[in-house]
């Protein structure tokens, strides 16, 4: 497949363009979609996130993301030009499959320490301190 090369001025008539080499590649709606498909395949996940858009993923709030990235939860880098702070979406996924995890095994225990009757004697040992 040939793509036409275009002129290096960007027109919001030809929103679909990739540049490399020099050169400014125009692409139909498909094509650009495909091409970033594949960039993102390349990528292996690597591609960078807002705290927004990574709270969007983890279903908290973005300060609740600047918290995590904070405490060393998640890796992030800061942009220069913006100053804002950036994750990687691998990086998003695999800390809240973590957190899943961690709430799965927590209720897991919960469960446990219910049906064992551990609930009643942290109950009953907070009452009689009272």
């Amino acid at each position: 497949m040939s793509m036409p090369v275009i002129d290096a001025v960007v027109r919001a008539d030809r929103p679909f363009v990739i540049q490399g080499y020099g050169k400014t590649y125009e692409l139909t709606e498909d094509e650009f979609n495909a091409a970033m498909r594949a960039a993102d395949a390349l990528s292996d996940g690597a591609r960078l996130l807002t705290t927004g858009q990574a709270a969007d993923i983890l279903g908290v709030t973005a300060k609740t993301v600047a918290r995590i990235i904070d405490a060393g939860r998640i890796p992030s880098s800061r942009l220069s030009a913006t100053g804002h702070w950036m994750v990687e979406y691998r990086d998003v996924i695999r800390y809240k499959e973590q957190r899943e995890c961690r709430h799965g095994l927590l209720e897991d225990a919960r469960t446990l320490a219910t049906g064992m009757g551990a609930y009643d004697a942290v109950d009953a040992a907070s009452t009689e301190r009272g």
